[in-house]
């Protein structure tokens, strides 16, 4: 009887420890499933974000494309689809520099953002292929984003609180940009 008592006093010890093994697995997938819920939305914040920033930014640049034809050309019915479809009238845009010289490029580009930030035509399950669609959409957002920045000689940089849109350094000026030449020294 006494080895008995023994052997249970033995096996206390792995008892205890399948235990605390079970609780605490129990625990980490209640804890990893709330931690990774609150992952998810942080991220997905993050891009729709970053998605509504583009197109904020889309919008006021077919805007001014509006204007600055209606500045240059006599007005004329363009068929639906294209940038001038957009109907906006923000007040904020005439009170903005007019764009550079009208390419073709430039309205392909900027509608083709326009398509890729809709924010109508987003997916917003919880599915892998729309995560996907989401990601590369952003990516591809973001490079259109960028030719456009360039072809009308603006920078990313938000502008500060007393700072103006004349104060947005142009190309140029040392941003070290490839066809930045004035950031390069004399060598004697």
């Amino acid at each position: 009887m006494e080895s008995n008592l023994l052997d249970s006093l033995l096996d206390l010890e792995e008892q205890f420890y399948q235990e605390g093994y079970h609780l605490g697995a129990a625990d980490g997938a209640d804890a990893g499933y709330t931690e990774g819920s609150v992952f998810a939305v942080e991220k997905g914040f993050e891009k729709f974000v970053e998605m509504g920033r583009l197109y904020g930014k889309a919008l006021l640049w077919a805007q001014r494309l509006v204007e600055s034809k209606t500045k240059t050309e006599e007005s004329s019915a363009q068929p639906a689809g294209t940038v001038d479809a957009l109907g906006l009238d923000p007040s904020i845009c005439k009170a903005m520099p007019r764009l550079p010289a009208h390419s073709t490029r430039l309205e392909k580009n900027l509608s083709t953002l326009l398509e890729l930030v809709d924010p109508a035509t987003l997916d917003m399950n919880n599915t892998e292929d729309a995560v996907n669609d989401v990601d590369e959409r952003l990516k591809g957002a973001a490079v259109k984003a960028k030719l456009i920045q360039r072809a009308m000689g603006e920078n990313d940089e938000p502008l500060g609180a007393g700072a103006t849109v004349k104060d947005v350094s142009k190309p140029g000026d040392g941003t070290g940009s490839i066809e930045d030449i004035s950031s390069l020294s004399v060598r004697h």
